[in-house]
């Protein structure tokens, strides 16, 4: 009987040891940092190569993994934004502590983003287009605002609202200029919270319009604009290429008075050239307390290899 008894309790020494073995496990303990900035990585992830053991950093930084196998084992230390580090651990029975594992950050180099406005080509691209060229603004706009220039194309409604300078409306297909997306070289002008445009700030395009391309519908954009009812895109004179100038007077009823001059340098020897406008308008409108002053003005400057961007504003008292 007690030799029976022995025999059992050894067994079920022997079956414990052997589950404390099985159990046992070696644990890898560290803290994961930027290496040049030493601020913790939270949520940088620790794992066994080759394997699925892993875990991830706490708020502090530090991690603790547990792996089953002693020797040597490779740890793979990855984070988003940092470069991939590797590191040979021995693992002999104990814990082992790996101090502090700095990462560092990974620098991705993005190739330039060219946003460029694009023009239709009529009997090419296919949308209902309509073009209103320089020749035609000069001899129907007379004193005009500025949009009325395009009543005469399918589809677009334009006239004065309130009879005050620049105060222009237009409807295309039906649609409000807040579902109308205005360009000018390809840039929208729409305004931002509302998406209408005010044409007394745009009056003095049409001393410098080379065309205007009106597309009716919506169509392929490359850009976020309010397009539902169509697209108007002002395209503004280049540099000129011969040197000289101009001067206008422009008069009309209700006290209206248009000075502008404009004047190019033409090519020069070094290859750069440059072109300015300025205008004045005044008068008394043909509405009581509808006076007004506005000015204008337009400046491009370009070389062989270059142009720089249009400088154009128009601002009425």
């Amino acid at each position: 009987m007690g030799s029976m008894l022995l025999k059992v309790i050894c067994g079920t020494m022997f079956l414990l040891g052997m589950s404390w073995n099985v159990m046992a496990k070696d644990v890898i303990k560290g803290r994961v940092v930027d290496s040049q900035s030493k601020e913790v990585l939270i949520g940088a992830t620790v794992s066994v190569e080759g394997t699925s053991v892993g875990c991830a950093t706490d708020a502090e930084g530090y991690f603790e993994l547990e792996v089953e196998e002693s020797g040597t084992v490779i740890l793979v230390f990855r984070c988003v934004g940092y470069s991939e580090v590797k590191k040979s651990v021995v693992v002999d029975d104990k814990k082992v502590d790996l101090g502090t594992v700095g990462m560092l950050p990974m620098y991705i180099n993005l190739s330039d983003v060219v946003v460029r406005g694009s023009l239709a080509v009529d009997r090419k691209t296919p949308v209902a287009l309509s073009v209103v060229t320089a020749k035609e603004i000069e001899e129907k706009l007379s004193t005009q605002e500025f949009p009325e220039i395009l009543k005469s194309l399918p589809s677009v409604y334009a006239t004065k609202e309130g009879g005050a300078f620049g105060d222009g409306r237009i409807n295309l297909r039906g649609f409000e200029t807040e579902n109308i997306a205005v360009m000018v070289n390809g840039v929208p002008v729409n305004e931002m919270e509302w998406g209408g445009i005010y044409w007394s700030n745009w009056a003095g395009l049409s001393d410098v319009t080379r065309f205007i391309q009106v597309q009716r519908g919506l169509g392929a954009s490359k850009i976020a604009v309010p397009s539902v009812g169509g697209s108007i895109n002002i395209v503004t004179n280049t540099t000129n290429a011969e040197a000289g100038g101009s001067i206008l007077y422009g008069v009309g009823n209700d006290g209206y008075n248009k000075v502008a001059f404009s004047f190019s340098t033409g090519l020069l020897k070094n290859g750069w050239a440059m072109s300015i406008l300025g205008a004045r308008t005044w008068g008394d409108g043909y509405i009581q307390g509808t006076d007004f002053v506005g000015y204008s003005y337009f400046i491009k400057v370009s070389s062989i290899n270059s142009i720089y961007p249009l400088v154009s504003d128009s601002r009425t008292l």
